[in-house]
């Protein structure tokens, strides 16, 4: 039931987007997120006459598993495909209407009965999972279920059991602590949402020595995040140092005699 990562084909290793076509022309970047929970997903649109967007706009959008209703989550932006930037590998379909309107309010509930379900069925087969949220495209024809768990769950019975009482194909995926707080989103410490629901697309592993350096104390206050582990940010302190430029400043005053000091010159931001 898990789906198994198939191997990158030459137009994916040559970095161009396997979804869809080279884009010509100038076009909208949108932000939108499912259910108004993170983490953000990025979206291509035409930019062409009278196609305006609007913080807030409530659109179909294409995904993994069809076309799934979504909230833009924050101002649309216009790029050129000049723009070193990547292009988003999903795209807009259209806005909303209240056809599509009333088929979400369906969904919405399928996806809450079938929540219900799988977290009663996988508790009575104590397989020890933690049903973090399932979500369904539009026509509700296939569902992901997301969970949290210790290690590696048995569950081709639950399949069994989902299959019994649902129609449609379900995928059961095992996520992390950290995409566990991504796809619940929230806010961070700082006072701002998360990083990892917000422009954080891939996490790198952060180490005990990122943190003290960040606090010696090692606080858990000040260095834990709100998934429980290392908090993501502190690997950007170290990559702060080294985009750092430093050049040799003849006469300084705190210089060794006949050897020039460093200062930096500037910081990239």
């Amino acid at each position: 039931m898990n789906r198994q990562k198939q191997p990158d084909s030459p137009a994916r290793r040559n970095g161009e987007n396997p979804r869809h076509p080279p884009v010509e022309g100038n076009f909208w970047v949108l932000t939108a997120q499912i259910k108004n929970m993170g983490p953000n997903r990025t979206l291509l649109a035409p930019c062409v006459d009278g196609l305006v967007f609007r913080l807030g706009d409530r659109i179909l959008a294409e995904s993994e598993i069809g076309p799934v209703p979504m909230s833009l989550v924050e101002s649309p932006r216009i790029q050129s495909p000049d723009d070193p930037a990547t292009p988003p590998a999903y795209r807009f379909l259209r806005f909303m209407d209240p056809q599509d309107t009333a088929k979400t309010v369906t969904l919405r509930a399928k996806e809450s009965t079938l929540s219900v379900f799988v977290k009663e069925r996988s508790q009575a087969r104590n397989l020890g999972m933690n049903i973090v949220a399932v979500t369904g495209n539009l026509a509700a024809t296939e569902f992901i279920i997301y969970y949290t768990a210790e290690g590696r769950v048995d569950f081709r019975e639950l399949v069994k059991d989902i299959h019994s009482h649902f129609r449609g194909r379900h995928e059961l995926r095992q996520i992390s602590p950290r995409e566990h707080s991504a796809l619940l989103d929230g806010m961070g410490p700082c006072g701002k949402q998360l990083c990892c629901s917000t422009f954080l697309k891939d996490f790198q592993s952060v180490t005990t020595r990122q943190a003290r350096d960040f606090d010696p104390d090692m606080n858990p206050m000040k260095t834990t995040g709100m998934c429980g582990r290392l908090k993501c940010c502190l690997s950007f302190e170290k990559s702060a140092e080294k985009r750092e430029e430093w050049v040799p400043v003849d006469n300084d005053p705190r210089g060794l005699p006949d050897q020039p000091a460093l200062f930096p010159l500037a910081t990239i931001a």
